[in-house]
């Protein structure tokens, strides 16, 4: 495997890509440009036709075939992205492709690897490691080419050509944030911008129960306890970093930190709520760093990877009502009706611009409602938790008969 990735492999990359792989957007995010006395900048990975940067990679590597691996075909190994970055891939250059998959993928990425033209076949149980086996014994013995998800330089450098889109779209980028899985993208992007720009700061983001490539780089002794802890960010939850992208890492970035779930989940919500982005988890990583305040980014130029917005529907709403709990935004409690009452607890919404809700109701509750006698669930929602603390002071402060609760 070659061992050096350099500035001409990556535009070659950009040109092997060009016409199937989009430009994606820088956008400028003034939300967290104010918040944080800065210029940030939002890389929109996930708006790409596969919705994650995968396709760059995995594009540049087919299209690297020889005429006999292209007429035999590919094989890969993922639950997600990498999935559906090979399986568009290769169809808009008439290759085939096998898509081996564990069995407990779940379905909107197994219709979305099918809907690409992927062939899919399910690994032996709902491990990563056995799917991956099984993809290693199939290109064996039926001759298919393995495009693996991010230890391979020719992924790599057509990862790498997001780098030379954010700097010929803002020349200023002075940092830029990369989430790290398997190290590909964060490898590719930082032979990028430090070989045109070597003053521009790299900074990597994991999640703290997967912090393998963290610790490879500083040196640390690796953590086994509890890295294989589920979390929100699962499309960077790799047991086994790419030992070349650690070596790229090592030469070119400046520093690599770890996020929690519920930095991440935060994150999530301040995209969707202040951008109208979609991010899964993953894609959420490099946000969850700023909110956090683990990475200070004032007086900055700073672009962040927005790598994937392939995130569940029933996750996207749970974690949206998780940051919401935590944010004391959404409250339940439990009510006691009576007409008098009743007034005052709508009458003091007015100031802090909540709303309320009756389980299992679509529509917000009006003075016009009438609810049963005796204890009522509530849920009450509100723009930030000042609001939400001063609206139960009114409550009580009125002698409003209520208490909180832990309805879900």
């Amino acid at each position: 495997m070659k061992e050096i990735i350099t500035l001409s492999d990556i535009r070659k990359a950009q040109k092997n890509i060009e016409g199937i792989v989009s430009e994606t957007d820088l956008l400028y995010d003034y939300p967290s440009s104010k918040k944080y006395k800065a210029n940030v900048y939002l890389k929109l990975e996930n708006t790409q036709i596969v919705k994650s940067f995968k396709i760059r990679g995995a594009l540049n590597a087919i299209k690297n075939l020889s005429p006999k691996q292209a007429k035999v075909g590919v094989i890969a190994a993922s639950a997600g992205n990498h999935a559906q970055g090979v399986a568009y891939s290769a169809k808009q250059l008439g290759i085939n492709s096998i898509i081996v998959m564990p069995n407990t993928a779940p379905l909107a990425k197994i219709k979305a690897t099918m809907g690409f033209g992927g062939n899919v076949v399910f690994g032996p149980s709902g491990s990563f490691d056995d799917a991956n086996k099984l993809s290693k014994q199939m290109a064996e013995k039926y001759g298919y080419t393995l495009i693996p998800p991010y230890d391979h330089p020719d992924v790599i450098a057509g990862q790498g050509t997001i780098g030379l889109e954010i700097l010929k779209q803002n020349p200023k980028i002075d940092t830029v944030i990369v989430q790290i899985g398997g190290g590909g993208l964060i490898a590719g992007i930082a032979t990028t911008i430090k070989a045109i720009k070597p003053s521009c700061k790299i900074i990597g983001v994991q999640t703290e129960n997967f912090p393998d490539a963290r610790d490879l780089f500083k040196g640390n002794k690796l953590r086994t306890s509890n890295r294989y802890v589920p979390s929100i960010a699962d499309g960077i939850h790799v047991k086994e970093p790419s030992k070349l992208a650690i070596s790229i890492m090592k030469k070119n970035v400046d520093d690599i930190i770890t996020v929690n779930n519920a930095e991440i989940e935060n994150a999530i919500l301040w995209l969707a709520e202040k951008n109208k982005i979609i991010a899964e988890g993953a894609g959420a990583t490099g946000m969850a760093a700023i909110l956090a305040r683990k990475i200070n980014i004032q007086g900055k130029n700073v672009a962040i990877i927005v790598s994937g917005g392939n995130i569940d529907i029933d996750r996207f709403i749970a974690t949206m009502m998780n940051t919401l709990k935590r944010e004391h935004r959404r409250v339940a409690f439990e009510y006691w009706y009576t007409p008098a009452s009743y007034k005052i607890l709508i009458d003091s919404l007015q100031g802090v611009s909540g709303r309320l809700y009756m389980i299992d109701k679509d529509d917000p509750l009006s003075i016009k409602d009438k609810l049963p006698k005796g204890w009522t669930n509530i849920i009450a929602f509100f723009p930030n938790a000042k609001r939400s603390k001063n609206y139960f002071e009114k409550l009580t402060k009125n002698k409003v008969k209520f208490r909180r609760c832990k309805v879900s």
